[in-house]
């Protein structure tokens, strides 16, 4: 399995990030966790999708920069399916959920983009295992991924405690720090130090910060909160393989 950051900016992309996406591929078949603008990199490096015969696209929720890349995907040559947890989240079928994201008059219709399913429990994505659970510490709630219990992906969510047992032993936590310090009081986001206990905790092998605030403290200010609590951390960048 091969994981790399194509976005780890959150909120609006920035001239060093694009927001979230994630890169997992096994042999012919990539997934995406969300599609964030970083889902252009699929148009502007062809090389990312050699060998690709089939996309599935795992989103978080739908604050738009979780789906802004989606048009990225439009007239694609390959199989895709966007996975939505959109009963868990918004209490509405996908398919109503994925027309209001591409539908008309903002895309020439959802077929161009792929084909929406429901995601509302655990399953496998052609050979990938993916684990889900909700994360109800942001405004509309995220959820959490797993992938083949090697990865371990928390994103827009206060400091929860429950993802610690949800990512025990992950050789990778991709967990955001949309602040730095040791804590902070956003009721949305976590602070460097607070994903640093958290991997501690975990018993993760490594932790890498994404969702990274376009107007916070610097990498160095980050990674030193992380390390504080957990020394195998590092700030994600654009491009960066993980595994």
């Amino acid at each position: 399995m091969e994981v790399r950051l194509l976005g780890t900016g959150g909120w609006l992309p920035t001239d060093e990030r694009e927001t979230a996406c994630v890169y997992v591929r096994s042999g012919a078949d990539l997934l995406l966790l969300d599609a964030g603008t970083g889902a252009r990199r699929l148009i502007t490096d062809p090389t990312l999708l050699e060998g690709v015969e089939r996309l599935h696209v795992v989103l978080s929720h739908f604050h738009l920069d979780h789906v802004m890349g989606l048009a990225a995907l439009a007239g694609l040559e390959l199989e895709r399916e966007i996975w939505m947890p959109a009963r868990l989240l918004a209490g509405l079928p996908a398919e109503e959920v994925f027309q209001r994201l591409v539908g008309p008059p903002f895309f020439t219709g959802t077929d161009s983009v792929g084909t929406p399913r429901e995601l509302e429990d655990d399953r496998d994505l052609g050979p990938f295992r993916v684990e889900i659970r909700v994360q109800p510490q942001h405004p509309g709630k995220t959820i959490a991924v797993k992938v083949d219990g090697r990865l371990a992906y928390c994103t827009d969510t206060a400091y929860d405690p429950e993802n610690i047992e949800f990512a025990r032993r992950a050789s990778i936590l991709l967990h955001e720090s949309f602040w730095p310090g040791d804590t902070t009081d956003d009721p949305g986001h976590t602070a460097a130090g607070e994903a640093g206990r958290l991997a501690a905790e975990a018993g993760v092998e490594r932790l890498v910060l994404v969702h990274i605030n376009p107007e916070g403290g610097g990498d160095d200010e980050l990674a030193a909160s992380a390390r504080a609590h957990f020394a195998a951390s590092e700030v994600g960048r654009d491009g960066l393989v993980v595994m």
